[in-house]
């Protein structure tokens, strides 16, 4: 095995040993999962057993012309980081970009 190959599969090894959950997160189940879509509208959400949240709804806008058309996109995201800290993301999202609020819940 050329020596390049041999760094590539050890890059490739810790790379995947870094991505797995440890712990509680590994184990983390879905307690909640709620989904609609109407074509023109969507929202989800969900929840997890570690304390996980996210939530979303979207709105087809239609423009002067059918390819004119936008999304305009409301959610928002909660965890509690390992410092037992809970953190949220809200955001927008429509045709003049995006636009998140990060704060410190508690």
């Amino acid at each position: 095995m050329h020596m390049s190959s041999m760094w590539l599969l050890c890059l490739l090894a810790v790379g995947i040993a870094v991505a797995l959950p440890a712990g509680e997160d590994a184990n983390a189940e879905i307690v909640k999962l709620e989904s609609e879509n109407t074509g023109d509208k969507y929202s989800f959400a969900f929840e997890t057993s570690n304390g996980i949240s996210r939530q979303e709804t979207g709105e087809v806008k239609p423009g002067a012309t059918e390819d004119e058309g936008s999304i305009s996109i409301q959610g928002s995201t909660s965890w509690t980081a390992p410092d037992n800290k809970k953190y949220e993301i809200t955001f927008t999202a429509d045709e003049t970009g995006y636009h998140p609020k990060f704060r410190l819940v508690t």
